[in-house]
């Protein structure tokens, strides 16, 4: 096969080109690395990023592979620099897995649901009956603080969300309460205090109080909730802790992932009674 471009300049340019290649798709993908696993990575937005890349690193293979070729059947021309074989073929290798294994490595390792879950599983199951309500709603506080968010959130606007949440829970006065609820039910990605129905403030005096977390304000797939019911006297009589993150994207069914006090015959997580 003959070339207009000399194939021992085009390995010079090649080589170094595909090498540059995958470290700048290494760098789209690992960006911020270092915030894992507090704020997690969403999965979504780095497959989107590799379905335009890999376009690129599939032409930059495919001349490799015949680069690699040409100068195994062709007698190459005395150099000061000849073309070594390992770099093209490890070139070859790294364009062919990296996107795989990049968008394979955060849902494996770094699954934002699964971890989600935990957390809130942890934090509900250290919640015990005859607690009181001011002590739940610390607890609350404290887990919207630790629960890991996604890296495309940012973090800053987070921990408003959380301070607004305490703000919120620790206000005794009705009319600030009343005054700081609208703009905090749109918040997302923190457990809010929320009333009987979607959009009803909470009333204070109520014996069950309900908690929100939502990861997109105009869903209802990806909604954690919190049911705490109360005795008379304000102690925890019953918490229920349940999710519909199923990836059918179905509205109606839920799973229980804990219950205070779980029955006997209970297996977590178990479907919700419809």
């Amino acid at each position: 096969m003959k070339l207009n471009v000399p194939p021992d300049r085009l390995g010079k340019v090649l080589i170094p080109a595909a090498w540059g290649w995958a470290f700048l798709v290494a760098v789209l993908t690992f960006w911020r690395a270092w915030d894992i696993p507090a704020r997690l990575p969403d999965i979504n937005e780095v497959a989107t990023t590799h379905l335009f890349l890999f376009p690129v690193s599939m032409a930059l293979f495919f001349l490799l592979s015949w680069l690699r070729q040409y100068y195994d059947d062709e007698p190459s021309p005395p150099d000061p620099r000849p073309f070594v074989r390992w770099r093209a073929t490890l070139g070859i290798w790294t364009l062919a897995l990296l996107h795989p294994v990049s968008c394979a490595l955060y849902p494996a390792v770094f699954n934002l649901d699964d971890r989600t879950v935990d957390e809130i599983s942890r934090a509900v199951g250290a919640m015990r009956v005859g607690m009181p309500r001011d002590e739940i709603e610390q607890r609350i506080i404290e887990l919207n603080a630790t629960l890991p968010i996604s890296m495309q959130t940012a973090g800053q606007q987070h921990r408003v969300r959380q301070e607004e949440v305490a703000r919120y829970l620790l206000e005794k006065d009705p009319a600030v309460r009343r005054r700081l609820w609208p703009d905090l039910a749109r918040a997302t990605l923190v457990f809010i205090p929320w009333g009987a129905k979607a959009g009803v403030e909470p009333d204070p005096t109520a014996r069950e109080q309900l908690f929100l977390r939502r990861t997109r304000a105009s869903s209802d797939i990806g909604v954690d909730k919190i049911r705490v019911r109360y005795t008379p006297a304000f102690t925890v009589d019953e918490i229920v802790y349940s999710s519909n993150r199923q990836l059918t994207m179905e509205r109606e069914p839920c799973t229980v992932h804990l219950k205070v006090p779980a029955p006997p015959e209970a297996s977590f997580p178990y479907p919700c009674t419809r």
